[in-house]
C-alpha cells in the first residue's frame, strides 16, 4: 500500500470515530430567544397598573401617568407629579382622577394627593378633599363605578365613596386611622352593585371583603391564603358572575358559589405574588408571577381554560431577565390580541395569546 492510499485510510477511520464519539462531556449550546415579547414601554420603570379608555392607554408607574392615543402612538408622560401613581378612575373619556403618592411619604400634614383631568392628562388640577379625615390618611387605589357615577377609593383598612368631583367622600367601612399593612384590592361589580376590596391586615394576614351598596353590608374573609397573604388583583366572571377570582401574594383563591365556599387553585406557590387576573374573549384567564426579592427574576405567564380550577405554566426566562409582573392588560392588535405586561425596573412587554401555551 502507497504512503498516499494509507494516509488516506488513517483520515477515514478518524472521520468515523469521530462521527461516533460521545459529545456529552461538550458544552451545550444556550437555546436561541424566541423573541415571543415586544416591547412596548422601554425604560427602567415599574408599571403599577394599566388601564384603556377607549383606543388610548394609560400606565401609572413608579415615576408618574404615561399616556398614548393608541397602541401605535409614541407615550407621552402626561402627569402633574413624578411621583408614583396609586390608582386611576377613568369617569368617561379623557376624564381622569388620579391618586399619586406625596413626595415625602412620611409627611401626612395635607390630604393624599389627588388629580383631575378632563383633557386625557393635559392640563391638571389637584382635587381639595377630605378623604381620611383629619388624619390625611392614604389612597391606595381608586375605582369608577359607572351604574352610581360614583368613585370609591381604599385607604390603610377604610373604603369610601365620593362623586366625580371627588372632593367630599363617605366612609362606608373601616377607619380612616386604622391600622394595617393596607388595602389595594378594588373591584367595582356593577351589574350586581357590589364592590369588593381587600390587600393585608394588621397581622399580615389576607383580607378580602365585599361591600353590597343596596343594603350597606360588609362580609369578610379572613385566611383565605396562608400568611403572609394579601389581595391585590382579581375579577367576577362577566359570564357566570357567580365565579369570582381573586389574586395576592400567596396565589389566587376562587369561588363558584359568590364567596360562600372558597377554593386555592394556586395557593401553594411558596408566597409568590400574582398582582392581576384578566380574562380574554375566549374564557382564557390569565395571570403571572412576581417575587418581591429582587427585579432580576423569571418571567411566568399562567393561564386557565377552566374558570381558574388549574392553571397552565408559561416558562419565559429566555424572553426577559426582569420578568416581575405588577400589571396585566389584554389589547386587541392589528391581527390579535396581545397580552400587555407592567414589569417591575422593566416598562411593558407585550406577548400574543397564540404564544401561550394554555
Amino acid at each position: 500500500m502507497t504512503l498516499r492510499l494509507r494516509l488516506g485510510f488513517l483520515i477515514f477511520i478518524l472521520v468515523i470515530a469521530g462521527c461516533g464519539s460521545d459529545s456529552g462531556d461538550e458544552t451545550p449550546t444556550e437555546p436561541p430567544v424566541t423573541g415571543k415579547l415586544t416591547t412596548i414601554l422601554s425604560n427602567q420603570l415599574t408599571v403599577e397598573l394599566l388601564a384603556q379608555d377607549g383606543e388610548a392607554q394609560l400606565a401609572g408607574t413608579n415615576s408618574g401617568l404615561y399616556w398614548r392615543s393608541d397602541y401605535t402612538a409614541a407615550w407621552e408622560l402626561r402627569s402633574p407629579t413624578t411621583t408614583a401613581v396609586k390608582g386611576v378612575a377613568i369617569v368617561a373619556s379623557g376624564y381622569y382622577v388620579v391618586a399619586f403618592e406625596r413626595e415625602d411619604i412620611s409627611d401626612d400634614s395635607a390630604p393624599f394627593p389627588l388629580y383631575q383631568s378632563q383633557d386625557a392628562g393635559e392640563t391638571w388640577t389637584e382635587i381639595e378633599h377630605d378623604f381620611g379625615g383629619e388624619f390625611h390618611s392614604a389612597i391606595r387605589n381608586l375605582a369608577y363605578d359607572s351604574g352610581t357615577d360614583q368613585i370609591y377609593a381604599v385607604g390603610n383598612t377604610s373604603l369610601a365613596v365620593a362623586d366625580t368631583t371627588a372632593t367630599h367622600w363617605t366612609l362606608l367601612h373601616g377607619e380612616w386611622d386604622g391600622f394595617a399593612s393596607g388595602l389595594r384590592l378594588l373591584y367595582v361589580d356593577s351589574p350586581r352593585q357590589q364592590v369588593w376590596f381587600g390587600g393585608q391586615g394588621a397581622i399580615e394576614n389576607g383580607y378580602l371583603a365585599r361591600y353590597d351598596q343596596t343594603t350597606g353590608n360588609v362580609r369578610e374573609w379572613h385566611e383565605l391564603l396562608p400568611a403572609p397573604a394579601t389581595f391585590i388583583g382579581g375579577l367576577v366572571h362577566p359570564l357566570t358572575p357567580s365565579t369570582v377570582l381573586f389574586s395576592g401574594e400567596g396565589g389566587v383563591v376562587l369561588s363558584t358559589d359568590s364567596g360562600e365556599q372558597w377554593q386555592t387553585p394556586m395557593g401553594d406557590v411558596n408566597h409568590k405574588f400574582y398582582w392581576d387576573v384578566v380574562l380574554a374573549e375566549n374564557g382564557t384567564l390569565y395571570s403571572a408571577q412576581y417575587d418581591k426579592l429582587s427585579a432580576e427574576q423569571p418571567l411566568i405567564i399562567e393561564c386557565s381554560t377552566d374558570n381558574g380550577e388549574t392553571w397552565v405554566e408559561n416558562d419565559l426566562s429566555d424572553e426577559t431577565s426582569r420578568g416581575g409582573v405588577k400589571s396585566l392588560m389584554l389589547v386587541p392588535g392589528a391581527s390579535e390580541t396581545m397580552l400587555y405586561i407592567g414589569l417591575w425596573d422593566n416598562g411593558i412587554k407585550a406577548i400574543a395569546l397564540s404564544d401561550i401555551s394554555c
